[in-house]
Protein backbone atom coordinates (compact mmCIF):
# COMPACT_ATOMS: atom_id res chain seq x y z
CA UNK A 1 0.00 0.00 0.00
CA UNK A 2 2.82 2.06 0.79
CA UNK A 3 4.49 2.01 -2.24
CA UNK A 4 1.36 2.37 -4.44
CA UNK A 5 1.32 5.88 -2.39
CA UNK A 6 4.84 6.18 -3.20
CA UNK A 7 4.54 5.62 -6.69
CA UNK A 8 1.79 7.76 -7.45
CA UNK A 9 3.53 10.57 -5.92
CA UNK A 10 7.00 9.94 -7.80
CA UNK A 11 4.37 10.03 -10.66
CA UNK A 12 2.90 13.25 -9.77
CA UNK A 13 6.41 14.68 -9.55
CA UNK A 14 6.99 13.48 -13.12
CA UNK A 15 4.38 15.12 -14.69
CA UNK A 16 4.68 18.85 -13.04
CA UNK A 17 8.48 18.48 -13.89
CA UNK A 18 7.74 17.64 -17.57
CA UNK A 19 4.72 20.65 -17.74
CA UNK A 20 1.71 17.75 -18.47
CA UNK A 21 -0.70 18.94 -15.74
CA UNK A 22 -3.71 19.97 -17.62
CA UNK A 23 -6.31 19.55 -15.53
CA UNK A 24 -7.48 22.83 -12.99
CA UNK A 25 -8.99 22.51 -9.78
CA UNK A 26 -12.27 23.89 -9.21
CA UNK A 27 -15.75 23.03 -7.34
CA UNK A 28 -16.37 20.25 -9.78
CA UNK A 29 -12.98 18.46 -8.65
CA UNK A 30 -14.00 18.67 -4.92
CA UNK A 31 -17.13 17.02 -5.86
CA UNK A 32 -15.49 13.97 -7.83
CA UNK A 33 -13.67 13.58 -4.77
CA UNK A 34 -16.56 14.04 -2.44
CA UNK A 35 -18.84 11.53 -4.68
CA UNK A 36 -15.89 8.92 -5.01
CA UNK A 37 -15.65 9.05 -0.88
CA UNK A 38 -19.46 8.51 -0.14
CA UNK A 39 -19.09 5.93 -2.78
CA UNK A 40 -16.46 3.81 -0.68
CA UNK A 41 -18.76 4.57 2.66
CA UNK A 42 -22.08 3.14 1.60
CA UNK A 43 -19.98 0.23 -0.10
CA UNK A 44 -17.84 0.01 3.94
CA UNK A 45 -21.50 0.16 5.55
CA UNK A 46 -22.38 -2.83 3.54
CA UNK A 47 -19.64 -5.49 4.31
CA UNK A 48 -19.94 -3.88 7.86
CA UNK A 49 -23.29 -5.13 8.28
CA UNK A 50 -22.29 -9.24 7.48
CA UNK A 51 -19.44 -8.40 9.41
CA UNK A 52 -21.43 -7.44 12.61
CA UNK A 53 -23.90 -10.48 12.24
CA UNK A 54 -20.83 -12.88 11.07
CA UNK A 55 -19.32 -11.75 14.86
CA UNK A 56 -22.37 -13.50 16.63
CA UNK A 57 -22.49 -17.00 14.83
CA UNK A 58 -19.17 -18.69 16.59
CA UNK A 59 -20.89 -17.49 20.49
CA UNK A 60 -24.06 -18.92 18.84
CA UNK A 61 -22.63 -22.22 17.55
CA UNK A 62 -20.63 -22.40 21.28
CA UNK A 63 -24.19 -22.08 23.01
CA UNK A 64 -25.64 -24.96 21.47
CA UNK A 65 -22.88 -27.31 21.85
CA UNK A 66 -22.65 -26.66 24.98
CA UNK A 67 -26.15 -26.96 25.05
CA UNK A 68 -26.56 -30.14 23.48
CA UNK A 69 -23.47 -31.37 25.88
CA UNK A 70 -25.81 -30.91 29.06
CA UNK A 71 -28.90 -32.10 27.87
CA UNK A 72 -27.48 -35.44 26.42
CA UNK A 73 -25.95 -35.72 29.83
CA UNK A 74 -29.05 -35.24 31.65
CA UNK A 75 -30.73 -38.14 29.37
CA UNK A 76 -27.95 -40.48 31.64
CA UNK A 77 -29.07 -38.60 34.79
CA UNK A 78 -32.91 -39.70 34.23
CA UNK A 79 -31.97 -42.93 32.82
CA UNK A 80 -27.94 -44.27 34.67
CA UNK A 81 -28.67 -47.29 31.99
CA UNK A 82 -28.67 -45.08 28.67
CA UNK A 83 -25.44 -45.01 26.33
CA UNK A 84 -25.00 -41.71 25.26
CA UNK A 85 -21.12 -41.76 25.05
CA UNK A 86 -21.22 -41.71 21.21
CA UNK A 87 -23.39 -38.77 21.37
CA UNK A 88 -21.21 -36.67 23.41
CA UNK A 89 -18.23 -38.12 21.97
CA UNK A 90 -20.17 -36.96 18.01
CA UNK A 91 -20.72 -33.46 19.50
CA UNK A 92 -17.20 -33.30 20.58
CA UNK A 93 -16.27 -33.81 17.40
CA UNK A 94 -18.40 -32.00 15.20
CA UNK A 95 -16.75 -28.90 17.07
CA UNK A 96 -13.74 -29.46 16.31
CA UNK A 97 -14.61 -30.19 12.87
CA UNK A 98 -15.95 -26.87 13.13
CA UNK A 99 -12.89 -25.18 14.00
CA UNK A 100 -11.00 -27.09 11.47
CA UNK A 101 -13.40 -26.17 8.86
CA UNK A 102 -13.50 -22.19 10.20
CA UNK A 103 -9.49 -22.21 9.33
CA UNK A 104 -10.56 -23.84 6.01
CA UNK A 105 -8.48 -27.14 7.09
CA UNK A 106 -11.83 -28.97 5.72
CA UNK A 107 -14.48 -28.54 3.14
CA UNK A 108 -17.86 -27.56 3.58
CA UNK A 109 -18.55 -31.37 2.38
CA UNK A 110 -16.51 -32.71 4.84
CA UNK A 111 -18.09 -30.48 7.62
CA UNK A 112 -21.82 -31.53 6.36
CA UNK A 113 -20.98 -35.59 7.11
CA UNK A 114 -19.42 -34.76 10.49
CA UNK A 115 -22.87 -32.79 11.19
CA UNK A 116 -25.06 -36.03 9.77
CA UNK A 117 -23.26 -38.14 12.08
CA UNK A 118 -23.35 -36.62 14.71
CA UNK A 119 -27.09 -35.75 14.31
CA UNK A 120 -27.48 -38.83 14.13
CA UNK A 121 -25.84 -40.10 17.60
CA UNK A 122 -27.90 -37.61 19.01
CA UNK A 123 -31.11 -39.04 17.76
CA UNK A 124 -29.94 -42.87 19.19
CA UNK A 125 -29.12 -40.81 22.39
CA UNK A 126 -32.66 -38.61 22.83
CA UNK A 127 -34.73 -42.10 21.79
CA UNK A 128 -33.78 -43.66 24.91
CA UNK A 129 -34.85 -40.86 27.16
CA UNK A 130 -38.62 -42.72 28.57
CA UNK A 131 -41.72 -40.62 29.42
CA UNK A 132 -42.65 -37.44 27.93
CA UNK A 133 -39.46 -36.58 26.42
CA UNK A 134 -40.93 -34.11 23.59
CA UNK A 135 -39.48 -31.20 25.34
CA UNK A 136 -35.91 -32.79 25.80
CA UNK A 137 -36.20 -33.82 22.12
CA UNK A 138 -37.56 -31.12 20.84
CA UNK A 139 -34.46 -28.74 22.64
CA UNK A 140 -31.75 -31.60 21.31
CA UNK A 141 -33.25 -31.07 17.51
CA UNK A 142 -33.57 -27.64 17.95
CA UNK A 143 -29.83 -27.32 19.08
CA UNK A 144 -28.75 -29.25 16.08
CA UNK A 145 -30.70 -27.26 13.56
CA UNK A 146 -28.69 -23.90 14.86
CA UNK A 147 -25.59 -25.62 13.89
CA UNK A 148 -26.82 -26.51 10.49
CA UNK A 149 -28.27 -23.26 10.76
CA UNK A 150 -24.69 -21.88 11.33
CA UNK A 151 -23.18 -23.64 8.78
CA UNK A 152 -25.37 -22.61 5.92
CA UNK A 153 -24.97 -19.21 6.87
CA UNK A 154 -21.04 -19.13 7.10
CA UNK A 155 -20.81 -20.59 3.69
CA UNK A 156 -23.33 -18.04 2.17
CA UNK A 157 -21.45 -15.07 3.47
CA UNK A 158 -17.99 -16.55 2.28
CA UNK A 159 -19.50 -17.49 -1.41
CA UNK A 160 -21.14 -14.31 -1.85
CA UNK A 161 -19.54 -10.93 -1.95
CA UNK A 162 -21.40 -7.62 -1.99
CA UNK A 163 -23.09 -6.44 -5.16
CA UNK A 164 -19.92 -6.39 -7.80
CA UNK A 165 -21.40 -3.84 -10.39
CA UNK A 166 -20.41 -1.36 -6.81
CA UNK A 167 -16.76 -2.39 -6.74
CA UNK A 168 -16.12 -1.89 -10.33
CA UNK A 169 -17.65 1.73 -10.05
CA UNK A 170 -15.70 2.44 -7.13
CA UNK A 171 -12.47 1.43 -8.40
CA UNK A 172 -13.03 3.23 -11.46
CA UNK A 173 -13.94 6.17 -9.40
CA UNK A 174 -10.68 5.71 -7.68
CA UNK A 175 -8.79 5.21 -10.43
CA UNK A 176 -10.27 8.45 -12.41
CA UNK A 177 -9.63 10.48 -9.08
CA UNK A 178 -5.92 9.36 -8.95
CA UNK A 179 -5.60 10.38 -12.55
CA UNK A 180 -7.22 13.30 -11.81
CA UNK A 181 -5.10 14.48 -8.95
CA UNK A 182 -1.59 13.50 -10.69
CA UNK A 183 -2.84 15.64 -13.59
CA UNK A 184 -4.10 18.77 -11.49
CA UNK A 185 -2.49 21.92 -11.82
CA UNK A 186 -0.34 23.03 -8.82
CA UNK A 187 1.77 26.11 -8.06
CA UNK A 188 3.46 24.01 -4.86
CA UNK A 189 4.28 21.18 -5.94
CA UNK A 190 5.42 19.79 -2.17
CA UNK A 191 1.44 20.88 -0.97
CA UNK A 192 0.07 18.81 -4.47
CA UNK A 193 2.35 15.79 -3.29
CA UNK A 194 1.02 15.67 0.20
CA UNK A 195 -2.48 16.07 -0.94
CA UNK A 196 -2.09 13.09 -3.17
CA UNK A 197 -0.46 11.29 -0.78
CA UNK A 198 -2.67 11.60 1.97
CA UNK A 199 -6.08 11.45 -0.38
CA UNK A 200 -4.37 8.26 -2.29
CA UNK A 201 -3.49 6.51 1.26
CA UNK A 202 -7.17 6.84 2.47
CA UNK A 203 -8.82 5.77 -0.10
CA UNK A 204 -6.37 2.42 -0.87
CA UNK A 205 -6.90 1.44 2.48
CA UNK A 206 -10.63 2.13 2.25
CA UNK A 207 -10.72 -0.18 -0.43
CA UNK A 208 -8.44 -3.15 0.87
CA UNK A 209 -10.39 -2.64 4.27
CA UNK A 210 -13.97 -3.51 2.29
CA UNK A 211 -12.30 -6.31 0.35
CA UNK A 212 -11.06 -7.88 3.45
CA UNK A 213 -14.33 -7.43 5.35
CA UNK A 214 -15.95 -8.95 2.90
CA UNK A 215 -15.11 -12.55 3.74
CA UNK A 216 -15.24 -11.87 7.81
CA UNK A 217 -13.93 -15.47 8.11
CA UNK A 218 -10.86 -16.06 6.01
CA UNK A 219 -9.14 -16.75 8.95
CA UNK A 220 -6.75 -19.07 6.96
CA UNK A 221 -5.20 -16.18 4.89
CA UNK A 222 -2.33 -14.72 6.21
CA UNK A 223 -2.71 -11.41 4.14
CA UNK A 224 -6.04 -11.31 6.42
CA UNK A 225 -6.16 -8.43 8.78
CA UNK A 226 -10.05 -7.78 10.01
CA UNK A 227 -11.46 -11.72 10.57
CA UNK A 228 -14.44 -12.62 13.37
CA UNK A 229 -12.57 -14.49 16.38
CA UNK A 230 -13.84 -18.11 16.78
CA UNK A 231 -11.67 -17.87 20.57
CA UNK A 232 -15.38 -18.67 22.01
CA UNK A 233 -15.96 -21.34 19.97
CA UNK A 234 -12.68 -22.43 21.14
CA UNK A 235 -13.17 -22.41 24.95
CA UNK A 236 -16.38 -23.88 24.13
CA UNK A 237 -15.06 -27.21 22.58
CA UNK A 238 -12.09 -27.62 24.86
CA UNK A 239 -15.09 -27.52 27.62
CA UNK A 240 -16.94 -30.29 25.97
CA UNK A 241 -13.97 -33.55 25.93
CA UNK A 242 -15.57 -36.30 28.04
Amino acid sequence: MFLQVLVLCGIKVAVHVLGLERISVNQLFSAMVASTVFLLGFLLNGVLTDFKESEKIPGELATSLQSLKLEIQAIQAYHPEARVAAALEAVEGLGHYLIDWFMERITTEQILLSYERAHGEVVNAAVQFKGDASTLRGRLMQDMAVVLQKINRVQTIRDTTFVPLVYWMADIAVVLLFGGLVMARSENILESVFFLGVISFILILLLRLIDDIDNPFGLSDLDSAEDVSIQLLENAVDRLKV
